[in-house]
């Protein structure tokens, strides 16, 4: 895999972006289904704090490899 990256950056950075992107829309649908089912807040608000923390994970990992692609 770290052979492939060297020649496409493009596309590594892109997959992880996608993937974490997905992983934490999982944690925001597990996270309204269990406050769902349950009835208390406090899932929805521990899920949500969780999907968040996520986001900005990926926003920083995602400009973290957006500086990291060459100019040309």
């Amino acid at each position: 895999m770290s052979g492939r990256a060297r020649y496409d950056p493009i596309n590594r950075a892109y997959l992880i972006m996608a993937t974490s992107a997905v992983l934490s829309e999982a944690h925001a649908i597990y996270g309204l289904v269990l406050t769902l089912l349950s009835g208390s807040v406090f899932y929805g608000i521990g899920f949500t704090i969780v999907a968040w923390a996520s986001l900005w994970w990926v926003w920083k990992r995602f400009k973290q490899n957006l500086a990291s692609l060459p100019n040309a």
